[in-house]
């Protein structure tokens, strides 16, 4: 798993979507592309067939900025 800097993934998808929009992850991870999509106003959908990073991501998305 290589955890990829906000930054870089909120310039991703603020040239590639536009809020409202749904951003597909087909590789979640913990959770980076979801956290920016949450903050970004885009709608999103994760996929990861490891059990734990599916934990990870969620409790991620659920906690940040708190």
């Amino acid at each position: 798993m290589t955890q990829k800097p906000l930054k870089l993934v909120q310039q991703v998808l603020l040239y590639a979507s536009k809020k409202g929009d749904l951003v597909l992850d087909p590789f979640l991870g913990s959770g980076t592309m979801a956290v920016v999509a949450k903050v970004l106003g885009r709608n999103w959908v994760g996929i990861e067939k490891e059990k734990k990073y599916v934990k990870l991501a969620s409790n991620r998305v659920k906690n940040y900025g708190n």
